[in-house]
Order: structure tokens, then C-alpha cells, then sequence
């Protein structure tokens, strides 16, 4: 009898063991999902992290104002957030994030010709490309022709457009001794002497064919190479000749610089590289932070910039640059010392209250959050720029040189921080699926009872339309294709283009339809959508088929009529 109880306690015990075994099942199965989906969501992350890049070319300071030029890749979204940090402060962009040609900013080239003997068979180059380039720019566009040889010479500091071939006509091109190294020097120490007017983009292009010739020397190349990196001053270059290595040592000069190095032939035309220069200049992105509450003054101050689109980091970027005290606030300075220095060994209680806010900022930022009510007097969460409100002027006082920036990918901690809220996102979906899992066991009143508790217990989410804030857009057109004139607009939702009055951006011509086609915002990008079957709409000479993504400066052409929306 005991032996039956026994056998028959066995198989109860195999029975249930195979049960629990069953039940397990599901959540092993869930788990492996979730190890897939976490596996599928580092990925894209990953490319995230590697497509977009943002290197500053120039940052500097104008009146408590900083400035920077930056060049964005890879960036599809439109960024509508803008942040730098200095020291443990955020500073929200003043203006909108723009292009040097959108915001109408001032740009200084120097000609820097070459006047040594080797250079008359080059005259007709040289005027080309000069009056092309003087045609390309903009009214806030200033030239200044200096000349290099045996020593740097300026022979005007404000050459008109209409004049520009006359006065490069009157130069010699008499000097036997080309001391290139020491006259590029020359010239940066000039344009130390100059008088910045405003925040304008300060370009040195230099016009030769790179053999130097210098009994004394000159200044070594390293220290050259060393101070173009740091100067405010962006460095380009038109090369003539055939002296490869000559080239090759300038270009690399003018790439240390940021700038752009040509070389004429093989197809480039001086003409088509004035433009190529001009539009690399003009496309160029910039804006402006007050830096009113900085407390970070001094030489070659470390300053970081942080991109985003709703909420989204883009990318980062990082830039050296001087930091002048603003005119008037060494006094207050010196009369805080003392309570500064009490600060120091006591720290205050908002302090204590910004280190936690500082060291979370990573991870919210991953997790795409946005706080653009966060005060420029604490420290913001790092990886959430606040929005960029345009309107709230420079202020203070004197202007100083900066330095050159440089891109930054995303670090291997912060990398590991995205794939972490990657992880997360998995765990929490399989948390979902274990969860409906286990519900099928409770009986339908407990489910519709607990689903009705849960969402009165969670807070529910304000919505707003997607594009909210809005995107600034500008459209370039040729005199006569805009009926309306208005050439600025804020995209929200959609801007509907055509003949009808009653669309936002009106164009003129009898063979234009009513209602052509509309820009519009869809899942964060910028697009464009025909509207009439019987005319073509054309991006980039290519026909609109459904929704066609949108890029700043792409070409739409609609009956005959050509704008260029940049935003």
C-alpha cells in the first residue's frame, strides 16, 4: 500500500512539475522577444548617435553676446533647440538657428593676392574669381584687397563690387620674394587690429600658387598651422599652378583653418569656385546666446552646444573661445568675492538643489524629453535645450576674438546611456506583454475593474499639435515669382503654394495652378506633397510623387516658377 501511495506521489509531483514548466513557457518566449527588440532598437540608436554632427567653425563673443558658426551634418529633422554650456550653465539661443544668408549677418573676406612674379599668367583668373564672388555675395558683404610678397600690403580696406576688377588690374605683380608664411601672419595680426563691425564672419581667402619663397625663413609652418586653428579668422584658398606639393602644404593650412581649399583646373572654373565658396559661407548655420548671468570669464574657455528637434538630441558640438568680462562688472565682481569664496566652502542650497538636475540631464535627454521653461540661473538638464525664443537682444559691453571649434560625436558613456533607454524600452514592452500575459487568468469584471483604476491613477499627457513651436522658413525667389511679397513664414502644420491668394505662399503666372502643392511637417521632417495632377511640381528638377522629404535650399519648380525654401 505504501509503495502505490508512493508511485502515485511521484507522478503528481512529474504532473506539476510539467505544468510550471508550461507556464514558464510564455514569459521565456517573452523574454526572447524582448532580448530581439532591445537588440533592434540599440541598433538604430547606434546610427543615430554616428549620422548627425555638429562642428562649430567660429565662436566668439560681441557684446555679452556669443556667437557661433556651425556646420551641421547629417541632420534630417529641423532643429528647433539650441543650447550652449559654460561651466555648469546653460545659456538658451537669443534668435532662431539660421543660415548666414537667412539671418543677413555681415561677412568680411580679405583678398589676399599673391604679387610675385610667377603670378601674371593667372590675372584673368584672379579677376574673375574675385568679381564673382563680389556678384554672389550679399549688401553686408565687405572686401578688403591686400596683397603678399616680400612683405603684407593693404591696398584697400573697402573695395566696392563695380571697382573690383579695375583695382585688381593695378596690382604690379613685381616681387621676387614671396614670403607666404609670414605674410598669412601678417594678416591675422591685421585683422586683430580691425574693428569688429558687429558679429560678423571674418574670411581670409588667399590667391596664389603657394611657392614660397623666403631667404630669411619666416615664421616656421607648425606655429602657423598652430595659430590659424585658434583664430577667429576662417581661412580659404584659390590655388594656381602646377606645384603639387606647394598646394598640398596650403591646403593643409586651409583645412586646419575650417576653410575650403581650390585648386583651379581639372574642371573648376574660377567662376564656379566663387560660388562654391560663396554658398559654403552662406550656408553655414549661426545664432547668438546672452550671456547675462555667466560667471565663466577668461582665455580659451571651453563651450559646448547642444542640437535638438522637439525634445529629440540631434548632436553636440564643442568649441574653444575668450571670454571677455563684461564692461562694468568688475566692480560687482570684486565686491562678491568674499561672499563667492563663503560660497566655495558652503555650498548654498541651490547648489546642492542643480547637482542632481546636472547629473540626471544625460538621461532624460536620451529619453527625448524637452523642459523649455528651465531658468537660465540653474543648471539645465544638459541634453534638453529649452526652446530657442527669437527677440531677446545682446547686452553689455566689449567684443572679443574666439576660437575655432571642432565636431564631437557622442561619447562611448553617452552612447551607452541610448542604448540603455533602449534596453529599458524592451523591458518595459515585455513588462506589457507579462503583465496581459497574467491578466487572461483574472475573470473580465477584475480586468475592466483594474484598467479602469490604472487610468485614473496616470496622470494624462497634455497634447499639442505636432509642430507647435513652429519652424522658421524663408523663401528665396527671383524678383517677380512671389505675387504676394511675403517671403518669411512659420511652419506649423502645412503652407499650401499656388496662384490663389488664399495660400500662404502666392506665386504669379497664369499657367501656376490654385493650389499647386504644400510643405509640410510629418513625423518630425519637413516635406512636400503635389496638390495638382495636371501641372508638375519639381524638387530639384525630379518630379513630386506622394510625400517627397524636404531640405533646406532644395529647388521646387512649378510651371516655370522657381523658389528655394530655406529654413
Amino acid at each position: 500500500m505504501r509503495g502505490i501511495l508512493s508511485r502515485v506521489w511521484e507522478r503528481v509531483r512529474e504532473k506539476n512539475c510539467r505544468s510550471a514548466a508550461g507556464r514558464r513557457r510564455p514569459a521565456a518566449r517573452v523574454f526572447a522577444a524582448s532580448a530581439a527588440m532591445a537588440a533592434a532598437l540599440i541598433l538604430p540608436c547606434g546610427q543615430a548617435l554616428a549620422a548627425a554632427s555638429a562642428r562649430p567653425i567660429r565662436t566668439f563673443v560681441y557684446e555679452n553676446t556669443l556667437y557661433t558658426y556651425v556646420e551641421l551634418e547629417g541632420v534630417e529633422s529641423p532643429v528647433t533647440q539650441v543650447e550652449a554650456k559654460i561651466g555648469s550653465k546653460s545659456f538658451s539661443a537669443s534668435g532662431r538657428l539660421e543660415t548666414v544668408r537667412q539671418a543677413g549677418f555681415p561677412i568680411t573676406y580679405l583678398l589676399l593676392v599673391d604679387n610675385s612674379t610667377s603670378m601674371p599668367p593667372y590675372r584673368k583668373q584672379l579677376a574673375d574669381f574675385c568679381s564673382q564672388l563680389a556678384k554672389d555675395s550679399g549688401e553686408k558683404t565687405r572686401f578688403i584687397l591686400a596683397t603678399l610678397g616680400d612683405s603684407f600690403q593693404v591696398l584697400n580696406e573697402n573695395v566696392p563690387a563695380e571697382s573690383m576688377e579695375e583695382q585688381l588690374a593695378a596690382i604690379s605683380f613685381d616681387e621676387d620674394v614671396t614670403r607666404l608664411h609670414s605674410c598669412i601672419n601678417s594678416a591675422l595680426d591685421y585683422f586683430e587690429t580691425l574693428p569688429r563691425q558687429g558679429n560678423e564672419l571674418r574670411s581670409m581667402i588667399v590667391i596664389t600658387d603657394a611657392v614660397q619663397y623666403d631667404p630669411q625663413g619666416g615664421v616656421p609652418y607648425e606655429q602657423l598651422l598652430e595659430r590659424t586653428t585658434q583664430s577667429d579668422v576662417m581661412l580659404h584658398s584659390l590655388g594656381m599652378g602646377s606645384d603639387a606639393a606647394a598646394l598640398d602644404s596650403l591646403g593643409k593650412l586651409i583645412q586646419a583653418s575650417g576653410g575650403m581649399h581650390q585648386v583651379l583646373g581639372d574642371g573648376l572654373t574660377p567662376g564656379a569656385a566663387a560660388d562654391a565658396l560663396s554658398e559654403s559661407g552662406g550656408a553655414l548655420m549661426v545664432t547668438g546666446f546672452d550671456l547675462t548671468g555667466n560667471t565663466v570669464f577668461g582665455e580659451n574657455q571651453e563651450v559646448s552646444f547642444t542640437f535638438a528637434s522637439g525634445g529629440s538630441l540631434l548632436c553636440r558640438g564643442e568649441a574653444v573661445a575668450d571670454i571677455p568680462e563684461p564692461a562694468g562688472a568688475g566692480a560687482a565682481s570684486s565686491d562678491g568675492e568674499s561672499a563667492s569664496a563663503e560660497g566655495e566652502t558652503s555650498p548654498s542650497a541651490g547648489d546642492e538643489t542643480e547637482a542632481p538636475a546636472e547629473s540626471g540631464a544625460e538621461s532624460s535627454a536620451e529619453e527625448g524629453t524637452a523642459d523649455a521653461s528651465t531658468e537660465e540661473t540653474t543648471a539645465p538638464k544638459e541634453a534638453s535645450p529649452s526652446t530657442a525664443n527669437p527677440g531677446s537682444g545682446p547686452s553689455g559691453a566689449q567684443g572679443m576674438q574666439g576660437g575655432q571649434g571642432s565636431s564631437v560625436p557622442e561619447e562611448k558613456g553617452k552612447g551607452v546611456l541610448w542604448i540603455a533607454g533602449g534596453i529599458a524600452g524592451a523591458a518595459a514592452v515585455a513588462a506589457a506583454v507579462l503583465f496581459l500575459v497574467r491578466g487572461k487568468n483574472k475573470k473580465p469584471g477584475q480586468q475592466q475593474k483594474a484598467g479602469q483604476q490604472k487610468m485614473a491613477d496616470e496622470p494624462q499627457p497634455d497634447k499639442e499639435p505636432e509642430g507647435a513651436a513652429g519652424i522658421y522658413m524663408r523663401i528665396d525667389a527671383p524678383e517677380g515669382v512671389l505675387d504676394s511679397g511675403r517671403k518669411e513664414f512659420t511652419l506649423r502644420r502645412e503652407l499650401t503654394i499656388g496662384r490663389d491668394f488664399a495660400c500662404d505662399i502666392v506665386l504669379r503666372g497664369e499657367a501656376v495652378p490654385a493650389q499647386a502643392a504644400r510643405i509640410f511637417l510629418e513625423n518630425g521632417r519637413i516635406c512636400m506633397e503635389a496638390l495638382s495632377s495636371q501641372t508638375a511640381v519639381l524638387v530639384n528638377d525630379q518630379p513630386v510623387k506622394g510625400s517627397c522629404p524636404l531640405r533646406s535650399g532644395d529647388r521646387i519648380s512649378i510651371a516655370g516658377c522657381v523658389i528655394r525654401p530655406l529654413f
